[in-house]
Order: C-alpha cells, then sequence, then structure tokens
C-alpha cells in the first residue's frame, strides 16, 4: 500500500514538468520529427552513428545495439522528447522546484532551447544524445537523493553520459554548483556544510572523469586507436583556458555566440531573468551576516559559468561547437532556484516577471527551431534540383553508357538558402558537412534521389583539371557543362561563364 502510495505521489509530481516537456519539444522540434532532412553530418550518415571509438564515444557504439543504425527522425525524435523530458523531471525533483509555472516555464526553456533543435537534425544521434543528457543529471540527481551505492551508481551513469557525448558532462558540473547555491539559499545551512558537500561533489565529478578515462585508455590499449588526441587541449595553459570559457559563455550571453541568444529581444529577456533572479537573491540575503556564507555565496555564482562551460578546461577550442554548449541552459535552472526559495513579498511579482523572461525565451527557443527546420528544407530542396537536373543531363549525354563515371569539378553554385544569411543572428557553429559541398553530391545522388551511379575519387576529379582538359569548357548550367571525356561524364561548376 505505500509503494502505490509513493508511486502515485511520484505521478503526480513529475506528470506537469513531463508533459509540459513533451508538449513544447513537439511544437519546437515537429518540423524535424515529421520532415527527412539531411541536416549536416547526417547526410553521410544515413545508416550509420558516424565515430565512435576514434571520438572516445564507446557508449555510441554500445548503443548500436538498442538504437540501431538509421536516422530515423518519427522514431528517434520521440525517443529524444521522452529522455529529455524525463531529465526535465529529475531536474523539478533534484532542485525540488515548487512553483507550477516555473517548472512548466524551466521543462520549456530546456527542451526547447536552441541547441537541441540543431540537435534534431542529427536524427542518427538524437536520441543517444538526449539518453547522455538525461544520465548526466541522473548521476547528480542519485548522488544528491543518498541513494544507495551513490558512489558507484552515480559516477558510473556520469562516466557513460561521457561515452556517449562529452558535452554533457558541464550539467552534471553546472547541477553540482546550483546544488551547492540551493542548500546556502533555500536550505540555509552553513558555509562549512555546503563546503563540505561541495567537495563529495566535486569528488563526484573526478571519479566519473576517472573511470571514463579509465574506459577510455583500455579501449586505446586493447584497439590501438588513438582516442581523443587531437581533440585534448594541450597546447593552452589552464589559466588561458579558464578564461576563454568565462569569455565564451559572456559572449554567449551578450553577443549570441553559438546563436543561444540571438537578438535583441532574446538579450531583453535574458536580461529581465537574470534581473529579476538577482534581486530575489539580495532579498534572501538581506540581514545576512554570516561573512563566510556570503563569500562561498560569491565564489559558487562566480564559478558557475565556468562549471557550464567546463568542457573548454578539457578539450580543443576548434572541436567546441553550437551542441556541445547546451548546458549554457543550466543558466534558466539557477534561476528558477534563486526565484522558487520561500520569497519575501516582492518574490511573487519577481516570479511574474522572471515567468514572463521565460515565455519569451522558450518561444524564441520554438521559433528557432522551426526555422532551422524550415532552412534545411529549402536547402534541401534546392540542392535535390540541382542534382536532378545534373543526373538528367549526365543521362542525356549521346555517348553515356554504363563505362562512365560521374566527375564533378568545381563548387555547385552558392545556395540562396544560406543558414548565416538565412537568420537574423550570428550562424550556428555545427559539426559536420555541407550538403551543397560537391564531395557530398554521391550522397544526395544515390541516397536521397535513388539513382545508382559510379563516380570518380576526388584524386581523379584534381588530376582531371590539372591536366587542362577542362579548358575552354563551359561552367554550369551552360551548354557543354556536362560532357564525356574518355570514361569520366564530367560535370563542370569550376568553368566559365559565357
Amino acid at each position: 500500500m505505500n509503494d502505490s502510495k509513493t508511486a502515485r505521489a511520484a505521478f503526480r509530481e513529475d506528470r506537469l514538468p513531463f508533459f509540459a516537456a513533451l508538449l513544447f519539444g513537439l511544437a519546437a522540434h515537429g518540423f524535424w520529427l515529421t520532415n527527412k532532412l539531411p541536416f549536416d553530418d547526417d547526410l553521410p550518415n544515413l545508416f550509420t552513428k558516424g565515430a565512435t571509438w576514434v571520438s572516445g564515444r564507446y557508449g555510441l557504439e554500445l548503443l548500436r545495439l538498442v538504437m540501431p543504425d538509421a536516422s530515423m527522425p518519427w522514431i528517434y525524435g520521440l525517443m529524444s522528447l521522452c529522455f529529455l523530458a524525463l531529465a526535465v523531471c529529475l531536474t523539478v525533483r533534484l532542485f525540488h522546484i515548487e512553483s507550477r509555472a516555473l517548472r512548466v516555464l524551466l521543462a520549456g526553456a530546456l527542451v526547447c532551447f536552441p541547441a537541441e533543435g540543431a540537435t534534431m537534425g542529427y536524427a542518427f544521434t538524437a536520441a543517444p544524445y538526449a539518453l547522455a543528457l538525461l544520465l548526466s543529471v541522473a548521476g547528480v540527481w542519485c548522488f544528491a537523493s543518498e541513494k544507495r551505492g551513490k558512489w558507484v551508481l552515480a559516477p558510473l551513469m556520469i562516466a557513460f553520459s561521457c561515452s556517449v557525448y562529452q558535452g554533457y558532462f558541464a550539467f552534471a558540473a553546472s547541477f553540482c554548483v546550483i546544488g551547492m547555491l540551493r542548500a546556502l539559499i533555500k536550505e540555509g545551512r552553513s558555509a562549512r556544510d555546503v563546503f563540505l558537500y561541495g567537495l563529495r561533489l566535486l569528488g563526484l565529478l573526478l571519479l566519473s572523469l576517472a573511470v571514463y578515462g579509465l574506459a577510455v585508455l583500455a579501449a586505446t590499449k586493447l584497439l590501438g586507436l588513438p582516442l581523443l588526441g587531437e581533440a585534448v587541449n594541450a597546447r593552452q595553459s589552464l589559466a588561458l583556458r579558464t578564461a576563454v570559457a568565462y569569455s565564451a559563455w559572456l559572449k554567449t550571453l551578450f553577443r549570441g555566440y553559438f546563436a543561444y541568444v540571438p537578438t535583441p529581444v532574446s538579450l531583453a529577456l535574458h536580461i529581465l531573468l537574470l534581473l529579476a533572479a538577482g534581486v530575489s537573491l539580495l532579498l534572501r540575503l538581506k540581514g545576512e551576516r554570516d561573512g563566510k556564507r556570503i563569500a562561498l555565496l560569491a565564489l559558487l555564482l562566480f564559478l558557475f559559468p565556468l562549471s557550464c562551460y567546463c568542457l573548454y578546461l578539457m578539450a580543443d577550442n576548434a572541436y567546441i561547437h553550437s551542441l556541445a554548449l547546451y548546458p549554457f541552459a543550466s543558466l534558466y535552472v539557477l534561476c528558477a532556484v534563486l526565484l522558487d526559495a520561500p520569497a519575501p513579498p516582492a518574490g511573487e511579482r519577481l516570479r511574474a516577471a522572471a515567468a514572463v523572461a521565460l515565455a519569451g525565451i522558450v518561444l524564441g527557443g520554438a521559433y528557432f527551431s522551426n526555422a532551422l527546420g524550415l532552412y534545411a528544407k529549402l536547402q534541401y530542396e534546392e540542392t535535390s534540383a540541382l542534382y536532378t537536373s545534373v543526373v538528367a543531363r549526365v543521362f542525356s549525354l549521346p555517348d553515356f553508357d554504363g563505362s562512365c563515371r560521374v566527375a564533378i569539378v568545381g563548387n555547385a553554385p552558392a545556395a540562396r538558402w544560406d543558414a548565416g544569411e538565412s537568420f537574423p543572428f550570428e550562424k550556428l557553429r555545427l559539426p559536420g558537412v555541407n550538403i551543397t559541398d560537391t564531395r557530398q553530391a554521391e550522397n544526395v545522388i544515390r541516397y536521397y534521389l535513388g539513382f545508382e551511379l559510379p563516380f570518380a575519387s576526388e584524386a581523379e576529379c584534381d588530376a582531371l583539371v590539372q591536366s587542362g582538359a577542362l579548358d575552354g569548357m563551359p561552367g554550369w548550367p551552360y551548354d557543354g557543362a556536362v560532357k564525356r571525356i574518355g570514361d569520366l561524364a564530367v560535370v563542370n561548376f569550376a568553368g566559365e561563364t559565357p
């Protein structure tokens, strides 16, 4: 009977953030779920998860057993939303968010965050990445909840999260900092107790990294792979890496770096949210006389941006991109915690202002994801129309036969739909390929247009150009831009315009 009551109570606590996350997720990412869009790395990885072992992502390799290789946006998209909704529920439980409005809006802010909008374009790994985020949050929740065996279960969950996608380790780090802040503000614990609690949390994070590192080292020795060799930041000093992390966080907030805070309106909403949370914190500290508690609180607030972008302390800057810095969204969790604590009379007005700001941020995130999906669709349609014309011209060659291989030379005409021009903010720094890159022509023609044609290698195309065989040949789309040279059906994107 007690177990049944406990289960019902847990369901009542979780159903609001869970279903809010699902509804917000469908509103933001429904376009991605219902369209098969060859977006960046999804183009060559239609039936594979891409690099796993060599990127130190052995967990991503293991998940092939339960999440087979196929870029299926509807199936893996729904799985992603469920994992994210569970992560939201654990976040609400971890920080005991009491306000129903904050629960709903926090769910929207985490699920509609621009990084998740871009991640949905990588349908081949969207669900494993969402699971990695869930495991990172679950590890901190397990540890903070004083579960039996927490020193074993929590590090294993966080380590496996890193083995799927290392960037989500920063969620665990930032949630540890927020947990210490909550212990000071809402629980009123002494500076000594919180400091000791922080040492245990630091031990959790270091142990998690050690478990992950040992697994990578074992794979290196057993498989002989140079795992993570180029990705580790060994060039910069720790002080410089720390400065870069703070700089990147501030640029994200004030300059739209990584397009997370992309417009002046979005910046204004973030400033309003921060002001509401800051005033709430100051009112909470009114009358506080314990200098140690205030000093520790200030230190934690200072460390919070670093915890969000702690990946800069470990990884080379060139390997850090928009998807990896999703933990910037921890800012919304911090603000919710600061606003949710027992409040003075002004607390309701501050929460109302924060709710307006969060609602606007959620709507902006949903708009972003849909706009990015529209851009990807328009770019794909333009690219597919181009290569359909190319294939038609190749097939119409009078001397085209089974011995011909297609050689596409030069760069395709610039796409009308370019992310940097189509969006009114700084271009996303996303990993992967560009669908308009002619090196991806074979993937588009073979897997999306359905034409099984043999292609010349990149080296053969370069040799063709250097031989001078294309001199005087018109460029696409003019007459003569497609012709047979030897055993190659040459498509010349690099020729001169008549």
